[in-house]
């Protein structure tokens, strides 16, 4: 018959003065089987963090995220702020579909080719409420929902726990289908991302002269920010030569934005008094260099198809 073990349980206590530090301990279990049958082993732990002692507590690494400005699934599948259980989501597309630039010749074979463009991508999300639901609180999960898909707000970001190096900009685009069932309700969320890239989540700044680097695979924009005071300031970015015609003051800042092409000072628009092009970065190293007055700091994000 299958044998059954239950019961076994381990207490890990860590004390001391000072700081303290709680990480995973292992443990390997044995099990052996005299009689016939499956072997079913089934294990419960629970972890409590009991500290009595002096100094400063550390856990690691928390980030709090605005639900208005981000879409959370956690390692648990659970989809934030919306509180429903992912069950399938597309992010493993390889790459986004694409546009041919072509234009045919009469009298020439074939075409002649003007270059790619990347079309949008899309992601898409099954996931389920759970259940138990009465009426009034499915409905009042379904306003909870429309409130948060609100593409009229414009994008939000969306990141999953278990790839937390990394970024979707997405916004929801389409229809949803209900499909409810006694106590539960089950449907597709379509997003699209008008940017069909994937970016760092965490942003990249460097001050000064230097080297940038873009560890993604695809060419990314930066946000580049001067504060006065300084007079004229040309910045160089790789080959590329950024010239501001005119003065700085003290304590405000000229943001040359190489993404939306916008200049502006001090939140007013200045692009009438800027000289050049609007750089990205390549993948890998870029060097760069700033004014000698004034303080420029550089912004970007890696990017990747």
């Amino acid at each position: 018959m299958a044998d059954y073990n239950s019961g076994i349980m381990y207490n890990e206590g860590v004390s001391g003065n000072g700081a303290n530090y709680n990480s995973a301990t292992y443990y390997i279990i044995n099990v052996s089987n005299a009689g016939q049958g499956e072997i079913l082993l089934s294990l419960i732990a629970s972890i409590a963090n009991t500290d009595s002692g002096e100094g400063e507590d550390s856990v690691g690494s928390v980030k709090e995220y605005d639900g208005d400005q981000y879409f959370i699934i956690t390692t648990e599948g659970v989809l934030e702020p919306l509180g429903v259980f992912v069950l399938r989501d597309s992010r493993y597309e390889l790459l986004p579909a694409t546009k041919d630039i072509v234009e045919e010749v009469p009298g020439r074979h074939g075409e002649i080719d003007f270059g790619t463009e990347l079309r949008p991508r899309y992601l898409e999300l099954k996931v389920a409420t759970k259940d138990g639901l009465s009426i009034t609180q499915r409905e009042t999960l379904k306003r909870t929902i429309a409130k948060y898909l609100n593409s009229v707000s414009g994008t939000k970001k969306m990141i999953f726990q278990d790839d937390p190096d990394v970024q979707y900009e997405v916004k929801y685009s389409g229809r949803i289908d209900l499909t409810k069932y006694a106590s539960w309700m089950e449907f597709v969320i379509p997003f699209k991302m008008s940017k069909p890239f994937i970016e760092s989540s965490e942003e990249n700044t460097h001050t000064g002269d230097g080297t940038l680097e873009n560890a993604g695979t695809f060419e990314t924009p930066v946000l580049i920010e001067i504060t006065g005071e300084v007079s004229n300031p040309c910045v160089s970015v790789g080959s590329q030569a950024l010239v501001y015609t005119g003065n700085v003051p003290v304590s405000q800042i000229l943001k040359i934005d190489t993404d939306n092409k916008t200049v502006k000072l001090d939140g007013d628009n200045a692009l009438n008094n800027y000289n050049g092009v609007f750089p990205t970065l390549p993948p890998g190293d870029t060097i760069v260099s700033v004014p000698v007055n004034g303080t420029t700091v550089f912004k970007w994000r890696d990017r990747w198809i």
